[in-house]
C-alpha cells in the first residue's frame, strides 16, 4: 500500500525554488494554506498549483495544475519550469453582435434571429406575444371597472 507524503523535504522546496527564480517566476516557498505538501505560484497573472508527488531517483516529483492543466501529471523541476513559464495562449476575441439593440432573450427563452433582426416590428411582437401565452405570462390588459 502507497504512503502519501507528508511534508516536502527541504531540499526538495530549495532546487524548485532556484529553478523558478531562475527562470524568472517569483516563489516564496510558503504552503498553500490547509495544506502540507502543495504550493501556489503566481506567473504573470495566473495561479499555479505546484503539489509533491514523491522522491523518484533522486529527484523530486511534483504535480502542477493551473490555467491549462486541469489534471497535473507527475513532473520533474524542470517540467514543473516548462510548465509554468510556458505562454498561454491568446482568448479569441467575441465576434460583434450583429444586432445589439435587441436581447438575446425573452421569458428565459433564447429568441430566434429573424426575431432579434427584426425587433421593433410587429411580427417580432406577435413572437413575444406567442411566447409570453405560451408559458402563461400574459401582459394583463383587462379594463379595469
Amino acid at each position: 500500500m502507497s504512503v502519501l507524503p507528508r511534508a516536502v523535504p527541504a531540499k526538495f522546496t530549495e532546487q524548485l525554488r532556484a529553478a523558478l527564480t531562475a527562470a524568472g517566476v517569483t516563489f516564496d516557498a510558503t504552503l498553500k494554506p490547509g495544506s502540507r505538501i502543495q504550493y501556489d505560484v503566481t506567473h504573470q497573472g495566473h495561479t499555479w498549483t505546484v503539489g509533491y508527488l514523491m522522491q523518484g531517483a533522486g529527484q523530486p516529483w511534483w504535480r502542477v495544475t493551473g490555467p491549462t492543466v486541469e489534471h497535473g501529471k507527475g513532473a520533474d523541476t524542470a517540467g514543473v519550469v516548462a510548465t509554468i513559464t510556458t505562454p498561454l495562449p491568446e482568448p479569441e476575441p467575441e465576434p460583434a453582435d450583429p444586432h445589439p439593440g435587441a436581447p438575446r432573450t425573452h421569458l428565459g427563452f433564447e429568441l430566434p434571429e429573424f426575431v432579434r433582426a427584426e425587433w421593433d416590428s410587429p411580427r417580432a411582437e406577435w413572437f413575444r406575444l406567442g411566447l409570453a401565452a405560451a408559458v402563461g405570462k400574459l401582459p394583463d390588459t383587462r379594463p379595469r371597472a
